[in-house]
Protein backbone atom coordinates (compact mmCIF):
# COMPACT_ATOMS: atom_id res chain seq x y z
CA UNK A 1 0.00 0.00 0.00
CA UNK A 2 1.51 3.70 -0.88
CA UNK A 3 2.61 5.64 1.65
CA UNK A 4 -0.73 8.02 3.36
CA UNK A 5 -0.06 11.34 3.08
CA UNK A 6 -0.59 12.87 6.23
CA UNK A 7 -0.87 16.22 5.48
CA UNK A 8 -3.72 15.48 2.77
CA UNK A 9 -5.58 14.04 5.67
CA UNK A 10 -4.88 16.71 8.17
CA UNK A 11 -6.66 19.45 5.55
CA UNK A 12 -9.80 16.96 4.82
CA UNK A 13 -10.09 16.80 8.50
CA UNK A 14 -9.80 20.43 9.13
CA UNK A 15 -12.39 20.45 6.29
CA UNK A 16 -14.68 17.78 7.16
CA UNK A 17 -14.62 19.80 11.06
CA UNK A 18 -14.85 22.88 9.86
CA UNK A 19 -18.06 22.56 7.78
CA UNK A 20 -19.74 20.22 10.13
CA UNK A 21 -19.65 22.92 12.52
CA UNK A 22 -20.63 25.96 9.84
CA UNK A 23 -23.74 23.56 9.05
CA UNK A 24 -24.70 23.25 12.48
CA UNK A 25 -24.31 27.12 13.41
CA UNK A 26 -26.37 27.92 10.31
CA UNK A 27 -29.57 25.23 11.23
CA UNK A 28 -29.37 27.17 14.92
CA UNK A 29 -29.67 30.35 14.37
CA UNK A 30 -28.58 33.24 16.26
CA UNK A 31 -28.18 33.07 19.97
CA UNK A 32 -30.16 34.68 22.08
CA UNK A 33 -28.32 37.89 23.79
CA UNK A 34 -27.22 37.08 27.10
CA UNK A 35 -27.63 33.22 26.53
CA UNK A 36 -24.47 31.20 26.27
CA UNK A 37 -23.09 30.28 23.43
CA UNK A 38 -23.24 26.47 22.66
CA UNK A 39 -22.94 24.78 19.25
CA UNK A 40 -25.28 21.93 18.76
CA UNK A 41 -24.09 19.42 16.45
CA UNK A 42 -26.25 16.12 15.59
CA UNK A 43 -23.87 13.25 16.62
CA UNK A 44 -26.21 10.92 14.99
CA UNK A 45 -26.84 12.58 11.79
CA UNK A 46 -22.63 13.52 11.79
CA UNK A 47 -22.08 9.60 11.85
CA UNK A 48 -24.46 8.46 9.89
CA UNK A 49 -23.42 11.13 7.08
CA UNK A 50 -20.13 10.00 7.35
CA UNK A 51 -21.32 6.57 7.11
CA UNK A 52 -23.21 7.11 3.79
CA UNK A 53 -19.73 9.02 2.67
CA UNK A 54 -17.47 6.32 3.01
CA UNK A 55 -19.56 3.90 1.55
CA UNK A 56 -19.70 6.33 -1.57
CA UNK A 57 -15.97 6.46 -1.43
CA UNK A 58 -15.40 2.38 -0.50
CA UNK A 59 -18.14 1.37 -3.62
CA UNK A 60 -15.80 1.54 -6.31
CA UNK A 61 -12.90 0.29 -4.42
CA UNK A 62 -11.23 -2.83 -6.79
CA UNK A 63 -11.73 -6.33 -5.83
CA UNK A 64 -14.73 -5.12 -3.81
CA UNK A 65 -17.07 -7.78 -5.88
CA UNK A 66 -18.46 -10.52 -3.03
CA UNK A 67 -20.05 -9.83 0.32
CA UNK A 68 -16.96 -11.83 1.57
CA UNK A 69 -14.99 -8.99 0.68
CA UNK A 70 -17.07 -6.37 2.15
CA UNK A 71 -17.29 -8.09 5.11
CA UNK A 72 -13.44 -8.15 5.46
CA UNK A 73 -13.27 -4.40 4.55
CA UNK A 74 -15.39 -2.96 7.33
CA UNK A 75 -13.92 -5.54 9.59
CA UNK A 76 -10.20 -3.95 8.89
CA UNK A 77 -12.35 -0.47 9.13
CA UNK A 78 -14.16 -1.33 12.31
CA UNK A 79 -10.10 -2.13 13.75
CA UNK A 80 -9.07 0.90 12.89
CA UNK A 81 -11.67 2.93 14.27
CA UNK A 82 -11.56 1.17 17.49
CA UNK A 83 -7.82 1.78 17.40
CA UNK A 84 -8.31 5.21 17.10
CA UNK A 85 -10.85 5.65 19.85
CA UNK A 86 -8.58 3.85 22.03
CA UNK A 87 -6.02 6.48 21.15
CA UNK A 88 -7.92 9.26 21.64
CA UNK A 89 -8.75 7.74 25.04
CA UNK A 90 -5.35 7.16 26.12
CA UNK A 91 -4.29 10.71 24.87
CA UNK A 92 -6.53 12.16 27.05
CA UNK A 93 -5.71 10.31 30.01
CA UNK A 94 -2.20 11.38 29.52
CA UNK A 95 -3.20 14.83 29.17
CA UNK A 96 -5.94 14.98 31.73
CA UNK A 97 -8.49 16.12 28.55
CA UNK A 98 -12.10 16.03 28.75
CA UNK A 99 -14.27 14.58 26.23
CA UNK A 100 -16.52 16.47 24.31
CA UNK A 101 -19.65 17.39 26.61
CA UNK A 102 -22.54 15.27 24.61
CA UNK A 103 -25.79 15.11 25.24
CA UNK A 104 -27.51 12.33 23.30
CA UNK A 105 -31.15 12.89 21.81
CA UNK A 106 -31.04 10.42 19.28
CA UNK A 107 -28.85 7.59 19.47
CA UNK A 108 -27.61 6.07 16.09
Amino acid sequence: MAELNLEYIAQLHGSIVQTICEVSADRQGETPPGEPKTLYIGSAEVCQTLTMLLAEFLESTPGLETPGDIRRLTETIASKLRAGILDIRRRRAETGGEPLPTVIINSN
